[in-house]
């Protein structure tokens, strides 16, 4: 079967790119483990173009709402920590150039100071219940994302064992998957050069679950993690499992919890450390470059508070606690990216958080820090550290209790957050230690660098926006300590001698880097070429961003010489698959311009519709396999797939008619299948890229039941998986699957099977296959683009909704550029369907509707700016007062004015109760420049006055502004009859 389908504008430029050039460029964070680029120094530029295939891109990143992974545990069990975003699409891959939404083992890294390749000669052990099947797999996914060295059972980085420390791997479980992923994930992000040993218990029964701690220790594990746990505190926890949890010499970890204040074991013994969790924000203004303060978040928060069946350890000096008080540090716990393809919740790219999040960091923190004393319990350590190489989170709360700081987070030690967060390995590390501090700055210009990196080996720190650092350094000889920062020359190494509780100083200016002009135009590559407006980024730069012109695609950012740098360029026009361009820079300038394509899975670039060229074969005869298609069974299997429902099961696919089943589990059927329904040839050789849809109703249990969709482009011989099925047991009805083939768009010989392997499994049916090339259309016209803004105040107006009057299905709505200082608020851009002349309106609530006529060209960008009026209302006097001899009146003036630049109706009203004050009501037009005045009688002879005194009231000013007014406050005084008269 064959399917196949039926410049720049003269406009005002947004900025001068030759008067206000950005710059930008990739750190070189040696100290770090990211070497900097070879200082190469050619005598062309070079120019490297990556173009992306992949056709999915990350989700935006929001915060959506949370739900946990596991169930509540049964009385003995404990549950998992980890929870996952709700509402998150599918996102199995991601462009080559697309990021995951989510923070990443970049962010962790900086934001707690830590290596970029620590962990090395050191593992991390992980105890989790029931198995997850694809753990290795999905790690591989997450550490090739980041650029991260494989860790795989292969190369003995990953290893996994049974409680026993075997390969008899428990059942699978949906829930606990994704804390193993999750857990995992953290891991190598924290610690990438950590081996990773990954325990599961046969159940979540706490005793296996300790069974499984001491499986870890006893396979050399010196860091041990757990991310799951039991509300409340049992006076037997320590009898029964404590032995378990006490390792001296073992950094054994525990999260806190997630359900606010409150503890929960086995984070109470008092020989584990107890982990809460923060919200970590970037927040490149302050010294640290993040922010944090106690995670809360819809009903989830670290646990906290005091566990009054322990013993309170030593090192513990709180007040408020006679018990163990928890937690003892804490680490980010919201919004990670996590991948994980196992059962329902294993749909690709998804953010996760909890304590669960945390609680890894930690162990990885240890590990980093290097092994602990022989005899020593390394949660004593961040108390012993004094402060030193950690982060005090001094905001938030996770409830309210008795005792304040074992809730809310304030300076030094508070329940939700312990002692704070990492700052480097300090806090985590035994022995004797020194500090090293100090400013770097432009050895040029005298001003500070911020974002250097100072250190040595696993020990660095980065330098705030004043360029000062400080360092925690082990006692003895601290060899090779470097000072780096990007767009400078690196200092040479030194060698320093600390002794225990020395604190040092050493300042070091750093010579800049010359740099060179990279220039260039981004634009659409998918058929209207029109200018892109853009954020261009250096990878793995702290430098800010730029953004072309709106109007004419242009950039321009400076970049040191002698480097090979990548630009990350999105658009800011939704549709659009982002592109990594590669540019090498010498001792000349650079041109390189990015054209971004139109993404055909997603469809939503303005100015092209979707041309889905294909065919739905329905099954409706049941004589056989429909035309081109068939049927393979295995040799020595039973009946395969079948089309003439042989057991009258019925069409419950939500198709109508005839079906294609494969049964396994009724008679007549036998019980073992292996029976491939493979589809004719299509061609996808027009098509930018293809998709399949289909009906289907299934009963699965993954033991004995395996369902799959693959694809094969060469007749067969090699097939790649598209759809699996679930890895739990599941039963669906009138479901209908969609699945991207994007990957096979081009091949002009494809083809699909539908393959079934089962040993006395249940059944499968499927219906209504439909399968298409998709290809995006240029629609004629052109985009406008420009500001809506206040007539009145000239600021943007966020928000507003811009149309083609002549078209009114051609909106846009206003938004916020915070990022991009050229561009103003209330920006946005618009299809105008074809060319010539457009009326645009722009309105807003309160705001008269602005309208501009103007010539949109075809495949340009042409701005367009709008201002709507709106009227604007003055009340004077502020206050009113009279005064009155009871039984008698008098008057004021309130005059009213519109200052604005539209028409405006203002209405008067004042509360109840005070019919002394008339008009009651009022109600008034003005035009704009135009005022008024209302004559308001305070009359003592109402009802409302019963005696003499002082009666109060206000008049309020409503109407159709989008600016308050305030209130003017009215006050009668009223004296007795022999007093003065009005």
């Amino acid at each position: 079967m064959s399917i196949s389908p039926s410049a720049r504008s003269a406009a005002p430029a947004f900025r001068a790119i030759g008067r206000a050039a950005a710059v930008l460029g990739v750190a070189a964070l040696a100290a770090l483990g990211l070497q900097p680029a070879a200082q190469a120094r050619p005598t062309t530029p070079v120019v490297h173009a990556v173009t992306h295939a992949a056709r999915t891109t990350a989700a935006p990143d929001t915060a959506p709402d949370l739900e946990p992974v596991c169930d509540a545990p049964a009385k003995g069990r404990a549950a998992c920590y980890a929870l996952r975003a709700t509402g998150q699409p599918p996102l199995l891959r991601l462009g080559a150039s697309a990021t995951p939404a989510g923070l990443g083992p970049q962010d962790i890294q900086s934001a707690y100071n830590l290596p970029a390749d620590g962990g090395a000669g050191q593992t991390i052990a992980i105890v989790d219940a029931y198995d997850n099947p694809n753990a290795e797999a999905d790690l591989a996914v997450y550490r090739q994302q980041y650029g991260l060295s494989p860790c795989t059972t292969a190369n003995g980085c990953f290893r996994k064992v049974d409680q026993r420390g075997g390969t008899s791997y428990p059942q699978p479980s949906q829930g606990w998957a994704g804390e193993i992923a999750l857990d995992l994930d953290m891991v190598s992000a924290a610690a990438p050069g950590a081996h990773i040993l990954l325990v599961e218990t046969d159940n979540d029964g706490l005793d296996n679950l300790a069974a499984g701690v001491d499986e870890a220790v006893s396979l050399g594990a010196k860091y041990v993690s757990n991310s799951y746990g039991r509300p409340g505190d049992s006076a037997d926890d320590l009898a029964t499992y404590g032995a378990s949890y006490d390792h001296p010499g073992v950094a054994v970890v525990a999260a806190s919890g997630d359900n606010k204040y409150g503890v929960s074991f086995p984070s109470t013994l008092p020989t584990v450390t107890a982990v809460g969790g923060t919200t970590l924000t970037a927040d490149p203004g302050s010294a640290r470059g993040w922010s944090e303060t106690v995670w809360a978040r819809d009903n989830y928060g670290p646990g906290s508070g005091c566990a009054q069946n322990q013993v309170k350890p030593a090192f513990q000096k709180d007040t408020g606690c006679t018990g163990r008080s928890v937690a003892d540090v804490s680490a980010v716990a919201d919004n990670v990216a996590v991948y994980l393809t196992f059962g329902d919740q294993g749909t690709g790219w998804q953010r996760y958080g909890g304590t669960s999040v945390a609680t890894p960091v930690i162990a990885s923190l240890y590990a980093l820090a290097g092994p602990p004393r022989p005899g020593t319990y390394p949660n004593a350590y961040p108390y012993a550290a004094g402060g030193a190489g950690l982060n005090d989170v001094t905001t938030g709360s996770n409830g309210t209790c008795a005792v304040a700081y074992l809730c809310t987070g304030g300076p030094g030690y508070d329940g939700p957050t312990g002692l704070g967060t990492p700052a480097g390995l300090a806090a985590f590390r035994s022995g004797p230690h020194g500090t090293l501090s100090g400013t770097v700055k432009d050895a040029a210009t005298g001003k500070p660098v911020a974002r250097a990196t100072v250190g040595s080996g696993l020990d660095v720190t980065t330098t705030d926006t004043e360029g000062a650092y400080t360092l925690d350094l082990p006692a003895g000889t601290v060899k090779d300590l470097t000072v780096k920062a990007f767009g400078y020359t690196a200092a040479d190494p030194v060698t320093l001698t600390v002794a225990d509780g020395q604190s040092l100083t050493r300042d070091v200016a750093l010579t800049p880097i010359p740099r060179e002009h990279v220039r260039g135009t981004v634009t659409d590559g998918s058929g209207h070429g029109w200018p892109l407006y853009a954020k261009i980024t250096v990878a793995g730069s702290p430098e800010a961003p730029v953004w072309t012109d709106p109007v004419t695609g242009a950039y321009r950012l400076d970049l040191p010489q002698g480097a090979d740098y990548t630009l990350d360029v999105t658009s800011s026009l939704p549709g659009y698959e982002a592109r990594e361009q590669g540019v090498t820079v010498g001792h000349r300038s650079v041109t390189a311009d990015v054209a971004l394509t139109a993404d055909p899975d997603a469809a939503t670039a303005v100015g092209y519709s979707l041309e889905r060229v294909g065919g739905t074969e329905t099954f409706d005869s049941t004589a056989g396999a429909p035309q081109g298609w068939s049927v393979v069974n295995a040799p020595g299997t039973d009946s395969g797939w079948e089309f003439d429902d042989p057991i009258q099961r019925g069409n419950l696919t939500g198709g109508s008619g005839a079906f294609a089943v494969a049964e396994s589990d009724n008679g007549p059927i036998g019980p073992h299948q292996d029976s491939q329904l493979i589809s004719p040839v299509y061609d996808f050789s027009a098509g930018q890229s293809a998709e399949l849809s289909f009906r289907t109703e299934y009963g699965y249990n993954p033991n004995n039941q395996q369902m799959s969709v693959d694809v094969t482009t060469d007749g067969g011989a090699t097939w790649t998986n598209a759809w699996a099925s679930p890895k739990s047991s599941d039963t669906a009805q009138n479901r209908t699957l969609h699945v991207a083939l994007g990957a096979f768009a081009g091949h002009k010989a494809v083809q699909l099977r539908f393959h079934f392997v089962a040993n006395w499994g249940y059944h499968w049916a499927i219906d209504d296959v439909f399968v298409a090339t998709r290809t995006l259309v240029p629609t004629p016209g052109g985009l406008a683009v420009g500001t809506v803004s206040d007539a009145n105040t000239h600021a943007g107006l966020v928000g507003a909704t811009v149309t083609d009057l002549g078209n009114p299905q051609s909106t846009a709505t206003t938004t916020a550029t915070p990022e991009d200082p050229a561009v103003g608020d209330g920006f946005y851009t618009l299809f105008a369907a074809g060319p010539g002349k457009h009326t645009l309106g722009a309105t807003a609530s309160g705001y008269a509707t602005a309208t501009e006529r103007t010539t949109v060209r075809a495949d340009r960008v042409t701005r367009t700016d709008l201002a709507p009026g709106a009227g604007r209302v003055t009340a004077t006097p502020q206050t009113i007062s009279g005064t009155v001899v009871q039984g008698r009146h008098t008057t004021a003036r309130l005059r009213l004015a519109n200052t604005g630049t539209a028409p405006v109706t203002v209405r008067l009203a004042q509360a109840s109760g005070t019919g002394w004050l008339t008009p009651g009501v009022f109600q008034v037009t003005l035009e704009p420049g135009r005022r008024t005045t209302v004559t308001l009688v305070l009359d003592s002879a109402s009802p409302d006055v019963t005696a003499p005194g002082d009666y109060r009231t206000q008049i309020t000013l409503t109407g159709d502004t989008p600016y308050a007014v305030a209130p003017v406050p009215v006050t009668l005084h009223v004296t007795a009859a022999h007093g003065h008269g009005a």
